[in-house]
């Protein structure tokens, strides 16, 4: 059961989640997710234990008049809601929603609005008003738990167009993926965790450092590191592959270890 019952608690509670997400836990993220008749990207926060501790939706495809991000941030005890939060933008203002829950109840509800995002730090929240109550799924827990729950059930789904070993990497948290033959080869990018690099049909497996990505030539995105003598350097461009089955891949990729280079197609998991 959570411990945290009013919004001074949750708001520490997200700041924590806010600081480590990048540093400190699991992503995963994948893109058209259907929701009221709109497509959204969606990035999933998780514990290294796999708990999901925040979600945060944007909007994809044609643009409207008006567009939503949503960050919903979980108890890690409970997996239950903790805070609703979204940004609304629209050509005359940003406004922006905060709900926050405790024992499957509403705590308080706030609201803010400027003319624009840098402005908007500066509002004064006000007590949010809902223009019909009865309706509005803001300020029902248990629709905003059902929410969050089909999205990290459809976030952790494996993705059709990977591999069985391209998803399970996926679901470790791998922000890219490259694969390729002569001899068989993988190579998965684990931010802030490791660089794994399996070589020779699966035989020789070995596992790096992980190493910040730098930019290189033409957009490209570059990766260096070292462990026990070896030196591994990958290469990912934004140049269309087509592996040995004729499938396309976005991006083609290059290894090199210890000397040797191995060549082959691979992606972004993000």
């Amino acid at each position: 059961m959570s411990t945290m019952t009013n919004a001074a608690d949750i708001s520490t509670y997200v700041g924590h989640i806010d600081e480590k997400a990048g540093t400190q836990y699991r992503m995963l993220a994948m893109h058209d997710y259907g929701q009221n008749d709109q497509s959204s990207g969606v990035v999933a926060v998780f514990t290294n234990t796999n708990r999901p501790l925040r979600v945060y939706l944007y909007p994809e495809g044609r643009g409207t008049d008006f567009s939503t991000e949503t960050w919903i941030y979980l108890d890690s005890l409970s997996g239950k809601t903790v805070l609703l939060r979204e940004m609304i933008t629209s050509d005359k203002e940003v406004k922006e929603n905060s709900f926050y829950f405790g024992q499957d109840t509403i705590l308080h509800a706030e609201t803010r609005a400027a003319a624009n995002v840098s402005a908007l730090e500066h509002a004064a929240f006000t007590p949010y008003v809902p223009s019909s109550p009865l309706t509005d799924s803001h300020l029902k827990p248990a629709q905003v738990d059902t929410l969050v729950q089909q999205v990290i059930s459809a976030v952790r789904a494996d993705r059709k167009d990977l591999s069985p070993a391209a998803n399970e990497m996926r679901r470790q948290g791998a922000s890219h993926w490259g694969t390729g033959n002569e001899p068989g080869w993988m190579l998965a990018v684990i931010p802030h965790q490791k660089i794994v690099f399996h070589t020779n049909y699966g035989q020789d497996k070995f596992e790096f450092p992980y190493a910040d990505a730098q930019k290189g030539n033409d957009d490209a995105t570059e990766f260096t590191t070292n462990e026990n003598g070896h030196t591994l350097s990958v290469k990912f461009e934004n140049k269309v592959c087509s592996d040995d089955a004729d499938a396309v891949h976005p991006m083609t990729v290059t290894v090199k270890m210890d000397g040797k280079t191995f060549r082959g197609c691979g992606q972004s998991l993000y």
